[in-house]
């Protein structure tokens, strides 16, 4: 009896995530019905390194209202993967507080540590363009994440298989949202000294110490 209670929770949770997976593959059926072209628009913004001065041109503009719902997506996909990963380490109401905590810290850190660096160098101006990357990169990237998420769920338990493709996938998304970063202060002229700041103090050194802790 205690062995079905097991089991019978273990669906139910199951349940509960793909209910939440499929909320977020319908904000992406919402924003692709509002915006024909949406996912390839979504793709090719990803992509995009070319000057900061072309991101306002409308071939390669996205509503505000599809850019929430790519969002939303993100946020949603991103916290499914986190969760999932740390549910094999954890309890689960500890699993789903910290990846809580922990996505919610991220997207907040990501959004104004260039603010706060771009504030200290006097180029407040470049504001608009550094979350646009932002934007071009989490749109993308949530798609991703919640096909990891489908994944997930529908195997039941996470697998060595899903783990390192959600680790592999996170590390090349991250460095590719730096390497738009560098671009766009290239372009913006910033001195050397500043990019160091930047890249190395305030995206890549964090990086490391949250995956040291997280090894250890």
């Amino acid at each position: 009896m205690q062995s079905f209670e097991l089991i019978e929770r273990g669906s139910q949770l199951n349940s509960y995530l793909l209910f939440i997976s499929l909320l977020s593959l319908a904000f992406i059926a919402y924003a692709r019905l509002s915006t024909p072209n949406a996912l390839s628009l979504s793709w090719r913004r990803f992509l995009k390194t070319s000057r900061v001065e072309s991101f306002g041109f409308d071939d390669e503009k996205m509503r505000p209202q599809t850019q929430a719902l790519f969002f939303i997506n993100f946020y949603l996909s991103l916290n499914l993967c986190v969760y999932l990963f740390v549910a094999e380490f954890y309890a689960r109401t500890e699993a789903l507080l910290m990846s809580t905590i922990v996505v919610a810290a991220w997207v907040l850190y990501q959004t104004l540590v260039y603010r706060f660096v771009l504030f200290l160098v006097d180029q407040w101006k470049w504001v608009a363009a550094f979350a646009e990357v932002n934007k071009q990169v989490w749109s993308f990237t949530g798609l991703i994440f919640l096909a990891l998420a489908f994944l997930w769920t529908i195997n039941g338990q996470a697998n060595d298989l899903i783990n390192n493709l959600f680790i592999l996938c996170s590390l090349l998304l991250y460095f590719w949202r730096i390497f738009k970063s560098w671009r766009i202060a290239q372009q913006a002229n910033l001195e050397w000294y500043y990019l160091i700041l930047y890249l190395c103090a305030l995206e890549i050194l964090p990086m490391l110490l949250v995956w040291r802790w997280f090894i250890s």
